[in-house]
């Protein structure tokens, strides 16, 4: 492309030495045929491009910055940017303030992906045409991904200037959308959707906004209206997929969900895919197969990003009663957390393997195992928040159901710390305050100090005076 490139120069070097006046006249019809003829042979001949483009620009067409950018906006469309660049070059001598010019100078710049240059060339755009749209749209698109608030800078100048414009509160939505910030994506959305002319696209992005802001309902009606424009967009069907099944309108969900995966390629599918479809099984009664979309969700997420599938899944595995495999993917949730497991995290845990000792469909050696690691993750839990009762409470109800009978008072220590601590909260709850004092009630009753027996059944009655349990315990002693 040197010679090329050097034709190019050559042309421009006669265009402006010639002594014609300036003048920027507007591409006729005829001229842009011509270009794009010639254009059509920029990569596989391009000195014999570069010399009819010479031709073109001779005569009354020497001065003409409308014709000389065209020309440049034809090199870059074939990837020729160094070309492009020698016209703008020339345009430039010609007229140091044209904004076409400066458009074309940014764009050849990001195509080098010097988004800072070619931003500083869009302002200049702006600087010599204040009404150069494009300048303002091409800037915020360029700084989206980079620094999304000069996107929303740059365009809420233009709006501020240009109410009327539609496409200003599109471009706006989307740069809100980057920047995290859904809400105002919204409502920009919203004023695009009421005044211009939107496409499946941008039905697409509004129902997802509407998604992201839980406006399901309104999300779905945004997905209806694209898919009567473009019935096979991946991005409704999916969004349809989402909202059903937000809705609770699970039949539908399910169908929406066969209709979005009957693809014959899946490598457009993401874990949400996956995981809403085991959503949409499992409220269909779908169990087994729910699991296996559940298990596609965790193969998805092979960077192990989202480590909330795993314990999404656990907790319907923990719906069914399927402890064991609820207990294997909580411990894939924590592993997940990368050392930033909550108490509460471990909290959770520890219920499970409560409820896994609990269940009738296990053996008793089982059971001790799963008891020893829930008193032993609840003793961790009350150790790193002493001020909280559920550890010691849940490592007494863990005790108690190793001492089923109480005779070994296990439970009694870890009672007497919970209740110690219930006392003192004006909020507590009445039903497990009254847990803690009837363990303690009947352990003393089995140790034959009545006296104290009696004391843990009176406050008992205090708090709940038709308690038929403590009635029947005071007559007996």
């Amino acid at each position: 492309m040197m010679k090329n490139k050097v034709l190019c120069l050559v042309c421009c070097g006669m265009i402006y030495s010639a002594s014609y006046s300036f003048a920027q006249e507007a591409l006729t019809a005829e001229s842009s045929r011509q270009i794009a003829q010639i254009a059509a042979g920029i990569n596989e001949k391009p000195e014999v491009a570069a010399k009819e483009f010479g031709e073109l620009l001779k005569g009354k067409n020497k001065k003409n910055i409308s014709l000389l950018v065209a020309v440049g906006n034809a090199y870059l469309a074939h990837n020729c940017p160094d070309e492009a660049q020698a016209y703008v070059d020339c345009a430039m001598k010609i007229d140091s303030k044209s904004a076409p010019v400066y458009m074309l100078a940014g764009d050849i710049a990001l195509s080098k992906k010097n988004v800072g240059t070619a931003c500083g060339y869009y302002e200049q755009a702006i600087l010599f045409d204040a009404n150069c749209y494009d300048a303002y749209y091409k800037y915020a698109r360029a700084y989206i991904g980079v620094n999304p608030q000069l996107s929303i800078d740059m365009l809420t100048k233009l709006k501020a200037n240009h109410p009327e414009l539609p496409d200003v509160n599109r471009e706006l939505g989307n740069a809100y959308y980057q920047a995290g910030n859904y809400g105002k994506a919204k409502s920009a959305y919203d004023e695009f959707m009421q005044q211009g002319a939107p496409d499946a696209q941008d039905y697409g992005r509004y129902a997802m906004l509407l998604y992201l802001n839980k406006d399901y309902a309104q999300s779905l009606e945004a997905v209806e209206k694209g898919l009567a424009t473009d019935k096979d967009n991946h991005l409704l069907k999916r969004l349809r997929m989402y909202d059903l099944y937000e809705i609770a309108s699970y039949k539908e969900g399910l169908e929406a969900a066969d209709a979005f995966f009957d693809r014959p390629d899946g490598s457009d599918y993401v874990y949400l895919d996956f995981l809403y479809r085991g959503r949409l099984s499992l409220a269909g009664q779908k169990n087994d197969e729910a699991m296996q979309w559940f298990e596609k969700a965790l193969e998805a997420d092979a960077a192990h990003e989202h480590p909330e599938i795993a314990k999404e899944a656990s907790a319907a595995h923990e719906k069914l009663q399927n402890y064991p495999e609820a207990i294997r993917l909580y411990q894939v949730y924590l592993d997940g957390l990368k050392g930033k497991t909550e108490v509460s995290d471990m909290f959770l845990m520890g219920r499970l393997y409560y409820m896994a000792a609990g269940s009738s469909t296990v053996g008793e050696t089982e059971k001790e195992a799963y008891l020893k690691k829930a008193d032993e993750i609840f003793s961790e839990v009350s150790q790193r928040v002493p001020d909280n009762y559920l550890g010691y409470f849940w490592r007494a109800r863990t005790n108690a159901m190793a001492d089923p009978e109480s005779t070994e008072g296990l439970a009694k220590p870890y009672y007497e710390s919970a209740l110690t601590l219930l006392e003192k909260k004006a909020d507590a709850s009445k039903s497990v305050v009254i847990e803690c004092e009837s363990y303690l009630g009947y352990y003393y009753f089995l140790q034959k100090d009545y006296e104290k027996s009696k004391e843990y059944w009176n406050k008992i009655l205090q708090l709940d005076p038709e308690n038929a349990t403590a009635k029947q315990a005071l007559q007996g002693l």
